[in-house]
């Protein structure tokens, strides 16, 4: 695929043309979330920007580090919060290990490492932060590979919170996703010609320095810069032929 197609570039425009207020973002350190960072400080320059991590009991918590290297490589408020331990996921039960070497392309029903509406909780935080403040924007950076394995990444989901975060709160608060249409490769590849610092990232599900390479975040975050034809600039673990 060759630069962003028309009908994801004309979606994104949307989302950043009706936008109220202030903007608050969801930073999890992540690829797409620090691809989103700097997509909204594009469309807004000089606006006020704050982004928000969570402590949820993801076996990953290492992520924080990095969305705080973000957060700072981009100059922009940043805070955490830390909710009680959301169960029921390979991503935060102790006992339930996350798949390995899973073949993403044939997989099928919600994803082991969903996180029981981990989205939500998180927009319904965001949103009672934002509202004591004033009118404002909530950003989250989910795309259309999700669409599949997590109910919280969908387009019809995006629509629907962003419904009732507009008539739940005092300032008409919004939701965006713009990239709730695009591929994890389109993402990347706006990233990459916008500079986004994926050297400070970090995606591995299992909470690795270097990255374990098979989880299925790595998978996806491997797959997205072979299609993209780019290196990715982050250690992994080697692994033999």
């Amino acid at each position: 695929m060759s630069g962003t197609p028309r009908s994801l570039s004309d979606s994104a425009g949307r989302a950043a043309d009706d936008s109220v207020g202030r903007h608050f973002l969801l930073l999890s350190g992540g690829l797409d979330s620090a691809t989103l960072a700097a997509w909204v400080l594009h469309h807004h320059p000089g606006s006020a920007v704050t982004a928000v991590s969570f402590l949820y009991g993801q076996k990953h918590a290492v992520e924080l580090e990095a969305a705080r290297a973000v957060a700072a490589r981009y100059g922009i408020a940043h805070q955490v919060q830390e909710l009680e331990p959301i169960r029921g996921s390979a991503l935060t039960d102790p006992d339930r290990p996350l798949p390995e070497g899973r073949d993403l392309s044939a997989a099928a029903g919600v994803a082991p490492s969903y996180v029981p509406a981990r989205n939500l909780l998180f927009l319904a935080r965001l949103a009672s932060l934002a509202d004591a403040e004033g009118p404002a924007t909530l950003w989250f950076g989910v795309h259309h590979d999700d669409y599949t394995g997590y109910p919280d990444c969908r387009s019809e989901f995006v629509a629907a919170a962003d419904e009732a975060v507009r008539l739940g709160t005092q300032h008409g608060l919004r939701v965006r996703a713009p990239f709730v249409e695009w591929a994890k490769a389109d993402v990347l590849r706006w990233g990459l010609q916008h500079d986004v610092p994926y050297d400070l990232t970090h995606s591995c599900y299992q909470g690795w320095r270097p990255a374990c390479g098979v989880c299925d975040t790595c998978q996806a975050r491997l797959a997205a810069f072979a299609a993209v034809g780019v290196p990715d600039p982050i250690p992994y673990v080697p692994r033999s032929a």
